[in-house]
């Protein structure tokens, strides 16, 4: 899996933006970007992330497994962010 993707990805969606914090973590099936900082609040929030056939999927609770790079998809990273942040 591709950890340099999926930070480019974060990267884009956080551009201009000072005030957020993540590491990334990989297991044998995903990748979780753990923030400790959103907007400037300290948090835990955990996102996962896996590619499939190329294509960069995050887990929502609510939407489940979306594509997230095509279009207007990158919707569901800030849904997902910014709940409870």
């Amino acid at each position: 899996m591709s950890k340099e993707r999926i930070k480019d990805f974060i990267d884009k969606q956080l551009e201009n933006l000072d005030n957020f914090s993540y590491k990334l973590e990989e297991d044998e099936n995903h990748i979780y970007a753990i923030f400790s900082e959103i907007l400037s609040k300290y948090t835990n929030k955990e996102l996962t992330f896996k590619l499939l056939d190329d294509v960069l999927y995050l887990h929502s609770i609510t939407y489940g497994w979306k594509p997230v790079e095509k279009g207007v998809a990158n919707k569901y990273f800030w849904l997902e962010i910014l709940n409870k942040a």
